[in-house]
């Protein structure tokens, strides 16, 4: 990167502590696996007598770790609400040609993957339309609305298609695509409810903020804090019972692409968002006494 562009890349990865000496937020059950899967795929592949180079694995995580910080540039930028410091769009274009020339170290000039990638990046910029024209109404998010917007995670495919691309392994990816959706979709659920608060504070809405505000504050509040006894189930556990249809796809997909190497991950999430409700009424009370707390003051 030229200087100042290197200037403004310092500062994301700062802020966002992608390379920071603990690296844990990134590798935790209910985050994306975004370094995770190209290092399951080179196991299965190798399981399979297809030997993948440890410079080939390491160029793909460093698409994974460079793709990460573009989109998350991009993403800054248009939540800052102003068009008016073009910095984040030039470190997203300075790390979309640093992602190339590592893909091309992979894959060369195989037709087969940049025909594919050219579809995700497309893909990936109409959702971003998409998401701001939705952020412009007020209609409600559905559920087809949700997974239409998550085609901006078809991104985390391509560094494991590289992977499957040099081995001539091109049939997985169906497979390979679904397993991204379905994690992805499991994820961003999680996230969803986690930031439940601090979304509708910054005016963000999201599938399951519209559902909270159909149900009003009052009735989140009652649920958090006196959990249904199996006769009704509330908008929350609605959710996290969609995040674990959601990681069930994912695992069926995984065990379809013969993933042993993340099963242990593959249980662990699950036991994670089976406890999800539990983790997350600490958070909610504690906001709604601090709520309450400013609103008498």
């Amino acid at each position: 990167m030229l200087p100042r562009v290197r200037v403004a890349f310092d500062r994301l990865l700062q802020e966002r502590g992608l390379l920071s000496p603990d690296p844990a937020p990134y590798f935790g059950p209910l985050g994306h696996p975004l370094f995770e899967l190209p290092v399951w795929l080179a196991h299965r592949l190798d399981d399979e007598g297809v030997v993948t180079p440890r410079d080939a694995v390491s160029d793909v995580l460093g698409v994974s770790a460079l793709g990460y910080l573009h989109a998350r540039a991009q993403d800054d930028w248009l939540d800052g609400g102003s068009n008016e410091d073009p910095t984040l769009i030039a470190v997203a274009e300075a790390l979309i040609a640093l992602c190339n020339q590592l893909l091309v170290s992979v894959v060369g000039v195989s037709n087969r993957f940049w025909r594919f990638y050219a579809q995700v990046l497309n893909d990936y910029a109409e959702s971003l339309l998409d998401t701001a024209e939705l952020r412009a109404t007020e209609v409600p998010i559905s559920r087809s609305t949700f997974e239409r917007l998550l085609r901006q995670s078809r991104p985390l495919v391509i560094p494991s298609a590289a992977l499957i691309d040099r081995a001539d392994r091109w049939h997985l990816l169906p497979d390979l695509e679904d397993f991204v959706l379905a994690a992805t979709a499991s994820s961003q659920l999680f996230n969803d409810l986690t930031d439940l608060y601090r979304d509708r504070d910054m005016g963000h809405r999201t599938w399951t903020t519209d559902a909270v505000a159909e149900a009003g504050l009052d009735g989140v509040w009652l649920e958090v804090a006196r959990p249904s006894s199996g006769q009704e189930v509330g908008r929350i556990q609605e959710r996290i019972d969609a995040a674990l249809l959601y990681h069930q796809q994912a695992a069926r997909a995984a065990r379809a692409l013969e993933l042993t190497a993340a099963e242990t991950w593959l249980t662990d999430r699950q036991v994670a968002l089976e406890g999800l409700l539990r983790s997350l009424q600490g958070n909610l009370l504690a906001t709604f006494v601090r709520r309450m707390t400013q609103s008498s003051q």
